[in-house]
């Protein structure tokens, strides 16, 4: 009795076995016929994806040792193509000809990721559905807020740096614009309002447009608007300082947030944290050789890594953790039916196999769909310095130093300073950058006679 008890639990195993099989087969042809676009999209895809990342990846190596023609020759082709990464790649282009001085190149590019931007319906119809059903990665790239906003802002920077104040004044407007946020207080999480942002950055240099475009009034307010958000900012925000300043040195350092995963994938989070990247160094100024008393001016405007731990974006994450969720509840409750039907005999056993079977293949299904998009503007500092200064008329080599660092410093010779006006001038610090660089800049010098800002060729 025992023998033949041991037969027939080995013969229902093999059954069931034979069943399993028979029902895997028949959940993959129905996976054919209820997701073949998603099959063939991940299919014709998946190589192209995979080369251009790994010429975006060397791109970004050209960035990093400041090599920013060679980078920008890399991103242009990226760049052209209208894919998903059409935003992301003209942004990484738009930066890197702008820390080669090439504006018009630079203007062009982050004119064209602005475009997409703000335009309607780019994700709406079947990307936006792809992106919950399938893959966030069918979206086209637009950026978290905090990189809508800095792309924004160097749109801005680059008109200021033309003496285009008035498009400029739009740009930085728009920046604010982009770091509207969903309303904490709003029960149902999903209702967006508009709150009052405090991207200092470009508060300030809102505010120093509209004292070029001589309405002071607006001027005034914007300042002390700022204040309100940064009383540490005092003596960078003061009208008179900015008034008189006729060269204004926009300094950046440090690296931006990146992008982490956790949970298996699902959630997408940024690192390193403020505390542990440690403090933001202050720079130095040396014209001429000679140290300048900078008053305070030489405080951080902002801290990505701090924005980026600020999510106040959470409609694609919450989609994402949903379906994370519920793919491992099914998976796991498709193994209890599985095991459940190989223990039992006839209509019974088909049933909870094919339930079992079902429930393992479409959480397997959303399991794999919920991994974050870990695409990101990877060319943002950490942080930006704005040093308005007051200098003699007329050419001088200034160096920007770290004495926390002694391996951070930037030298430039022969700037321009107007007797009128402010000419600006970007100094990006990091590695093989060093200088001295002579001016007009390489990336300026196929432009001239027409712009470089603050000589008498603009």
């Amino acid at each position: 009795m025992a023998e033949s008890g041991i037969r027939r639990a080995v013969r229902q195993m093999y059954h069931a076995s034979l069943n399993i099989l028979v029902l895997l087969a028949t959940a993959r042809s129905a996976a054919r016929r209820l997701l073949p676009a998603a099959c063939v999209l991940l299919l014709v895809t998946g190589c192209a994806t995979e080369k251009h990342q790994r010429e975006a990846a060397k791109a970004l190596r050209e960035f990093y040792t400041s090599d920013f023609d060679e980078a920008a020759r890399q991103y242009k082709p990226l760049a052209e193509k209208t894919d998903e990464d059409f935003v992301l790649n003209n942004v990484r282009l738009g930066t890197s000809y702008l820390m080669y001085y090439d504006l018009d190149e630079a203007e062009a590019a982050f004119l064209r990721a602005y475009e997409v931007i703000n335009s309607v319906g780019v994700n709406n119809g079947g990307r936006s559905v792809g992106a919950v059903l399938v893959d966030e990665k069918l979206k086209i790239w637009k950026g978290e807020p905090f990189e809508r906003a800095m792309a924004n802002y160097y749109l801005g920077l680059i008109y200021y740096m033309r003496n285009d104040y008035n498009n400029a004044r739009a740009a930085f407007e728009n920046a604010l614009f982009k770091l509207a946020d969903y309303d904490p207080d709003d029960d149902k999480g999903s209702r967006k309002k508009r709150l009052e942002s405090n991207f200092v950055l470009a508060h300030l240099m809102l505010a120093k447009c509209f004292q070029r475009l001589g309405r002071d009034d607006l001027a005034r307010e914007s300042f002390k608007h700022a204040k309100k958000l940064r009383p540490d900012l005092q003596n960078l925000l003061e009208y008179s300082w900015n008034e008189s300043s006729n060269v204004l040195l926009v300094v950046e350092v440090g690296f931006g947030p990146r992008k982490m995963t956790t949970y298996n994938g699902a959630i997408a989070g940024f690192g390193p944290t403020p505390e542990e990247a440690g403090p933001v160094p202050l720079p130095a100024v040396r014209v001429d050789g000679r140290l300048l008393n900078l008053h305070d001016l030489n405080r951080p405007t902002i801290d990505l890594l701090a924005m980026a731990q600020d999510r106040k974006w959470q409609d694609i994450d919450t989609i994402r953790t949903i379906k994370s969720t519920i793919g491992k509840g099914m998976i796991a409750g498709g193994a209890i039916m599985v095991a459940k039907g190989a223990g039992e005999d006839g209509s019974r056993q088909r049933t909870d196999l094919m339930v079992g079977a079902g429930l393992l293949l479409a959480g397997a299904l959303l399991e794999a769909s919920s991994q974050a998009d870990v695409r990101q503007w990877e060319l943002l500092p950490r942080t930006v310095f704005l040093l308005p200064l007051r200098l003699p008329p007329g050419k001088h080599d200034i160096t920007i130093e770290f004495p926390d660092d002694e391996n951070l410093y930037q030298t430039w010779q022969g700037l321009e300073v107007p007797s009128n006006g402010e000419a600006t001038y970007i100094f990006r610090i990091q590695r093989f950058n060093e200088g001295p660089h002579l001016w007009p800049a390489k990336g300026m010098r196929k432009h001239l006679p027409t712009t470089v800002p603050g000589t008498k060729f603009e």
